[in-house]
């Protein structure tokens, strides 16, 4: 029986062998590369006794006291991996976990990136935006939006308009034909995250100063 058990557990992990190992790792115990790649994104997700336990992971618990695995969907949509063990394991696991992670404060927020890197946003703006004909002057859009679980963007909404119409027509576009973000949850739980971004119009020709430097 251990070694079927043993089998099991080998099967589970090379299925998952190009995602990522526990969040609670990478937030915890290791610093995350960045730009994310795709795969920094994916995260396997473990269920001990169907409990999600922040900290978590089987390499805290030993083979032997393992009595049962599946891969299925969590109540989330998440496929995870559920881990039976006894309940004086479970209650040994609870307690490593709080001793392994009380010199630290775990963050377990969400991290969402634009691709390539929040850093490419701005280049993205530039190549993209277009100045309504006619134009006149130097102004800033706020767009509202959110970035669903999925790392789409959606529900944009102007909250800082322009005097000029075609410009708060322009920000709504382009916030409209943002790429996917990439988007790494920590807890099983995921939700939309809510951002603005500053949009500058400017007519063209026109020379701003800022300092000693001319744009």
């Amino acid at each position: 029986m251990k070694k079927i058990l043993l089998l099991s557990l080998f099967i589970v992990q090379s299925c998952f062998a190009f995602a990522q190992n526990c969040c609670e790792k990478d937030s915890a115990f290791k610093e995350l590369q960045f730009p994310l790649t795709v795969q920094d994104t994916q995260t396997v997700f473990y269920y001990f006794n169907n409990e999600w336990i922040a900290g978590a992971n089987p390499d805290m618990v030993g083979a032997d006291s393992i009595l049962k695995m599946e891969v299925k969907n969590d109540e989330y949509g998440n496929r995870a991996v559920f881990i039976t063990i006894s309940s004086e394991d479970f209650e040994k696991l609870k307690s490593d976990v709080k001793e392994a992670t009380k010199n630290f404060l775990a963050n377990y927020d969400p991290i969402c990136e634009f691709p390539g890197g929040n850093g490419l946003l701005k280049e993205w703006l530039k190549a993209n935006k277009q100045i309504p004909d006619g134009y006149k002057g130097n102004e800033r859009v706020v767009v509202s939006f959110y970035v669903q679980p999925d790392g789409t963007v959606t529900d944009p909404k102007v909250v800082r308009p322009s005097k000029n119409e075609a410009a708060n027509a322009e920000a709504l576009r382009l916030v409209n034909t943002l790429p996917k973000f990439r988007v790494k949850f920590c807890t099983p739980k995921k939700h939309r995250i809510g951002y603005t971004l500053s949009i500058t119009f400017r007519e063209p020709g026109a020379i701003c100063i800022r300092g000693n430097e001319a744009e």
